[in-house]
Protein backbone atom coordinates (compact mmCIF):
# COMPACT_ATOMS: atom_id res chain seq x y z
CA UNK A 1 0.00 0.00 0.00
CA UNK A 2 1.11 3.59 -0.77
CA UNK A 3 1.27 6.04 1.94
CA UNK A 4 -1.69 7.88 0.38
CA UNK A 5 -3.49 4.63 1.11
CA UNK A 6 -2.16 4.09 4.71
CA UNK A 7 -2.93 7.61 6.20
CA UNK A 8 -6.62 7.84 4.46
CA UNK A 9 -7.36 4.62 6.60
CA UNK A 10 -6.19 5.78 9.42
CA UNK A 11 -8.34 9.11 9.34
CA UNK A 12 -11.19 6.82 8.38
CA UNK A 13 -10.85 4.50 11.22
CA UNK A 14 -10.00 7.51 13.41
CA UNK A 15 -13.49 9.29 12.34
CA UNK A 16 -15.24 6.06 13.42
CA UNK A 17 -13.48 5.60 16.68
CA UNK A 18 -14.58 8.94 17.74
CA UNK A 19 -18.42 8.23 16.31
CA UNK A 20 -18.53 5.42 18.17
CA UNK A 21 -17.43 6.79 21.61
CA UNK A 22 -19.13 9.68 21.50
CA UNK A 23 -22.19 7.77 20.92
CA UNK A 24 -22.01 5.89 24.03
CA UNK A 25 -24.10 7.24 27.13
CA UNK A 26 -26.16 6.34 29.86
CA UNK A 27 -29.77 6.20 28.79
CA UNK A 28 -32.49 5.64 31.23
CA UNK A 29 -35.67 3.78 30.95
CA UNK A 30 -37.71 6.83 31.05
CA UNK A 31 -35.31 8.61 27.73
CA UNK A 32 -33.07 10.36 29.83
CA UNK A 33 -29.12 10.51 29.92
CA UNK A 34 -27.29 9.59 33.50
CA UNK A 35 -24.24 9.86 32.68
CA UNK A 36 -21.70 8.75 35.39
CA UNK A 37 -24.71 7.20 37.96
CA UNK A 38 -24.06 4.25 39.45
CA UNK A 39 -26.42 1.07 39.78
CA UNK A 40 -25.94 1.80 43.85
CA UNK A 41 -26.67 5.62 43.53
CA UNK A 42 -30.13 4.70 41.16
CA UNK A 43 -30.96 1.99 43.72
CA UNK A 44 -30.79 4.36 46.56
CA UNK A 45 -33.06 6.78 44.35
CA UNK A 46 -35.70 4.09 43.86
CA UNK A 47 -35.38 3.24 47.83
CA UNK A 48 -36.12 6.80 48.31
CA UNK A 49 -39.15 6.81 46.30
CA UNK A 50 -40.76 4.12 48.23
CA UNK A 51 -40.44 4.94 51.84
CA UNK A 52 -41.53 2.42 54.05
CA UNK A 53 -45.09 3.75 56.33
CA UNK A 54 -43.52 4.19 59.82
CA UNK A 55 -46.03 3.73 62.39
CA UNK A 56 -48.20 1.55 60.89
CA UNK A 57 -49.45 -1.54 62.75
CA UNK A 58 -50.06 -4.51 60.17
CA UNK A 59 -53.56 -5.39 60.41
CA UNK A 60 -56.58 -6.51 58.60
CA UNK A 61 -57.26 -8.92 56.41
CA UNK A 62 -54.11 -9.28 54.06
CA UNK A 63 -51.97 -11.80 55.30
CA UNK A 64 -48.49 -13.15 53.68
CA UNK A 65 -46.84 -16.52 54.85
CA UNK A 66 -43.14 -16.92 54.31
CA UNK A 67 -41.46 -20.63 53.32
CA UNK A 68 -38.31 -21.69 53.91
CA UNK A 69 -37.30 -25.45 52.37
CA UNK A 70 -38.14 -26.82 56.27
CA UNK A 71 -40.45 -24.40 57.66
CA UNK A 72 -43.23 -21.98 57.45
CA UNK A 73 -44.57 -18.42 59.33
CA UNK A 74 -47.80 -19.51 59.41
CA UNK A 75 -49.33 -19.32 63.14
CA UNK A 76 -46.66 -16.96 64.10
CA UNK A 77 -43.98 -19.04 63.56
CA UNK A 78 -40.43 -17.70 62.35
CA UNK A 79 -38.89 -20.11 59.51
CA UNK A 80 -35.09 -20.15 59.71
CA UNK A 81 -32.55 -19.72 56.54
CA UNK A 82 -29.17 -21.61 56.71
CA UNK A 83 -26.91 -19.08 55.12
CA UNK A 84 -23.10 -19.62 54.56
CA UNK A 85 -20.84 -17.11 53.50
CA UNK A 86 -20.87 -17.96 49.86
CA UNK A 87 -24.47 -17.44 49.39
CA UNK A 88 -24.91 -14.36 47.41
CA UNK A 89 -28.48 -14.62 47.02
CA UNK A 90 -31.12 -16.87 48.36
CA UNK A 91 -35.40 -16.78 48.02
CA UNK A 92 -37.90 -17.04 50.35
CA UNK A 93 -41.23 -18.09 49.23
CA UNK A 94 -43.94 -15.78 50.11
CA UNK A 95 -48.15 -16.70 49.69
CA UNK A 96 -50.11 -13.77 50.11
CA UNK A 97 -54.03 -13.52 50.93
CA UNK A 98 -56.45 -10.70 50.88
CA UNK A 99 -54.63 -7.95 48.62
CA UNK A 100 -56.70 -5.78 46.73
CA UNK A 101 -55.84 -6.64 42.90
CA UNK A 102 -56.32 -3.02 41.71
CA UNK A 103 -53.13 -1.88 43.85
CA UNK A 104 -49.60 -2.31 43.51
CA UNK A 105 -48.38 -3.74 46.49
CA UNK A 106 -44.90 -3.13 48.14
CA UNK A 107 -42.62 -5.40 48.91
CA UNK A 108 -39.91 -4.08 51.80
CA UNK A 109 -37.34 -6.40 53.65
CA UNK A 110 -36.12 -4.47 56.91
CA UNK A 111 -38.25 -1.46 56.01
CA UNK A 112 -36.01 -1.35 52.98
CA UNK A 113 -37.95 -1.38 49.43
CA UNK A 114 -37.44 -4.32 47.05
CA UNK A 115 -39.94 -4.19 44.39
CA UNK A 116 -43.32 -3.54 43.63
CA UNK A 117 -45.81 -6.37 41.97
CA UNK A 118 -50.00 -6.71 42.26
CA UNK A 119 -51.49 -9.27 43.95
CA UNK A 120 -54.91 -10.27 44.28
CA UNK A 121 -57.02 -12.52 46.65
CA UNK A 122 -54.43 -15.39 46.42
CA UNK A 123 -50.44 -15.19 44.85
CA UNK A 124 -47.19 -16.76 45.22
CA UNK A 125 -44.35 -15.42 44.71
CA UNK A 126 -40.44 -15.27 45.91
CA UNK A 127 -38.32 -12.61 47.59
CA UNK A 128 -34.44 -12.09 46.66
CA UNK A 129 -32.75 -11.66 49.46
CA UNK A 130 -29.09 -10.70 49.25
CA UNK A 131 -26.56 -8.98 51.18
CA UNK A 132 -27.95 -7.11 54.81
CA UNK A 133 -31.43 -9.59 54.28
CA UNK A 134 -28.64 -12.12 54.89
CA UNK A 135 -27.07 -11.24 57.54
CA UNK A 136 -27.44 -13.44 60.78
CA UNK A 137 -31.09 -12.21 63.13
CA UNK A 138 -34.36 -11.96 62.39
CA UNK A 139 -35.94 -9.99 59.52
CA UNK A 140 -39.55 -9.00 58.75
CA UNK A 141 -40.80 -9.24 55.08
CA UNK A 142 -43.63 -6.45 54.54
CA UNK A 143 -46.32 -6.04 51.78
CA UNK A 144 -48.22 -2.56 51.77
CA UNK A 145 -50.88 -1.31 49.89
CA UNK A 146 -51.77 2.52 49.46
CA UNK A 147 -54.83 3.86 48.23
CA UNK A 148 -53.63 6.49 45.54
CA UNK A 149 -50.33 3.42 44.87
CA UNK A 150 -48.35 6.08 46.39
CA UNK A 151 -46.27 5.43 49.19
CA UNK A 152 -45.45 9.50 49.77
CA UNK A 153 -48.67 10.57 50.50
CA UNK A 154 -51.27 8.01 50.20
CA UNK A 155 -52.88 6.20 53.13
CA UNK A 156 -52.22 2.19 53.76
CA UNK A 157 -55.09 0.16 52.43
CA UNK A 158 -53.56 -2.86 52.99
CA UNK A 159 -50.13 -4.30 55.37
CA UNK A 160 -49.32 -7.66 56.34
CA UNK A 161 -45.73 -8.96 57.81
CA UNK A 162 -44.03 -12.10 58.73
CA UNK A 163 -40.44 -12.52 59.95
CA UNK A 164 -37.73 -14.88 59.03
CA UNK A 165 -34.56 -15.63 61.07
CA UNK A 166 -31.09 -16.23 59.45
CA UNK A 167 -28.64 -18.57 60.68
CA UNK A 168 -25.08 -19.45 60.07
CA UNK A 169 -25.18 -22.38 57.61
CA UNK A 170 -21.17 -23.03 57.64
Amino acid sequence: MNHFTKTWMMIVFSFIFIIASGCSTNEGHDGTVESGVTEEAKEDRTKEMYPFPNDTPAGGTSKITLSTVNSTSEDGKVPILYVSKEDAIIQIGMDLENFDKSKQSFVYVDKTYVRKEQFGESAQTSVDLEEAMLKQGIHTVSVVQFDNDDPKDGSVTAYAEADYEVKDGK
